[in-house]
C-alpha cells in the first residue's frame, strides 16, 4: 500500500483553488460548507477563477524531497489528540525536537475526529541559525479518496543550541510564524479560505514536534520494506517504486512517558 510520501512524489505540482473546493465537496458530502461551494462553482466565472488560483512557485521539489526519512506516526497522533494540549507542551518543552536527518517526512492516515482529513503529512528540514536552529515544516493534506492539496501551509520555528524549541511567551507552546500559499495573480484569494482550514489542523503540529522529540528519544525504529510485488506493479504505473518507512508503535515506552498522563492539565 502506498503511503501519502508516495502519492506526492507523483503529484508535486501545486494545486489549484478548484482542486481544494473539490477535495471539500468529495468529503463533506452534505455539509453546510460543501453546500455553499457547490453553489458557488455552479457559476461558470466562478469556476473559471478558481481553476486560475493557485499557489506560486513549483510544488514540490522531487528531486529535494525524495530522499527523506518516512515515519508513520498514526500511533503519535492518537496519543497527542487524547493528552491535554498544556500537559503535552509542558513535556515538549524540555525536549530537543531537532531532526535527526536531512529531511523527514512524518505523516499519518486512518484519521479519526479530524473531519473531511483523511491523511496528512509534515515534510521537515532543519538548518543552523546563529547559535541555534531553524526548523521549517510544510504541511501536506489529503483530503476524500486521493485528493491531495499540498503543501497547505509552512511554519518556521526557532529552536536553541540544544534544539529546544523557542516558546509562545507565557506559554510551554512553540512560537510559530505560519506563511500560507499565495497567488500573486490574486493576492489574498487563498490565505482568506485556507487560514480557517488551518486552524482546524493545528493539533497535528503536535504531533510533528512530538514524533521529532520521540526520534531523539528511541532513534532505532524497525524499517518498514514493501511488498516487492506491490512495489514492481508501482513501478510499472508510475515510473517509481514505493518507499520504504519507519514506523513508531504504540508500545513505544517514550511516546507513554509523553502522553501516558491524559487526564492531566
Amino acid at each position: 500500500m502506498s503511503c501519502l510520501f508516495d502519492r506526492q512524489l507523483l503529484h508535486p505540482e501545486p494545486p489549484s483553488l478548484y482542486d481544494f473546493a473539490q477535495s471539500a465537496l468529495h468529503s463533506d458530502q452534505d455539509k453546510p460548507n460543501a453546500v455553499r461551494l457547490r453553489r458557488l462553482l455552479s457559476s461558470p466565472d466562478a469556476a473559471r477563477l478558481a481553476r486560475q488560483v493557485r499557489p506560486g512557485g513549483t510544488g514540490w521539489e522531487v528531486d529535494a524531497i525524495q530522499h527523506a526519512r518516512v515515519i508513520a506516526a498514526e500511533a503519535v497522533h492518537h496519543g497527542v489528540l487524547h493528552t491535554p494540549a498544556p500537559a503535552l507542551f509542558e513535556r515538549l518543552r524540555h525536549r530537543s525536537v531537532l531532526p535527526r536527518d536531512e529531511a523527514t517526512f512524518i505523516e499519518a492516515q486512518k484519521l479519526r475526529s479530524m473531519t473531511n482529513l483523511s491523511v496528512f503529512g509534515w515534510f521537515v528540514t532543519c538548518e543552523t541559525n546563529g547559535d541555534g536552529y531553524a526548523l521549517k515544516a510544510a504541511l501536506a493534506t489529503e483530503w476524500g479518496r486521493g485528493k491531495l492539496f499540498s503543501p497547505l501551509a509552512v511554519l518556521h520555528l526557532a529552536l536553541d543550541g540544544q534544539g529546544r524549541y523557542e516558546r509562545e511567551p507565557g506559554t510551554d507552546g512553540p512560537s510559530i510564524q505560519i506563511a500560507l500559499p499565495e497567488d500573486p495573480h490574486h493576492p489574498g484569494v487563498l490565505a482568506d479560505i485556507l487560514d480557517p482550514v488551518l486552524t482546524g489542523l493545528m493539533a497535528t503540529c503536535g504531533t510533528f514536534l512530538a514524533t521529532l522529540a520521540l526520534l531523539n528519544a528511541s532513534p532505532s525504529l524497525t524499517l518498514t520494506v514493501p511488498d516487492q510485488g506491490q512495489c514492481a506493479a508501482h513501478a510499472r504505473r508510475h515510473g517509481r517504486g514505493l518507499v520504504s518507512y519507519s514506523k513508531i508503535p504504540a508500545t513505544l515506552p517514550a511516546l507513554s512517558e509523553l502522553v501516558g498522563d491524559r487526564e492531566g492539565s
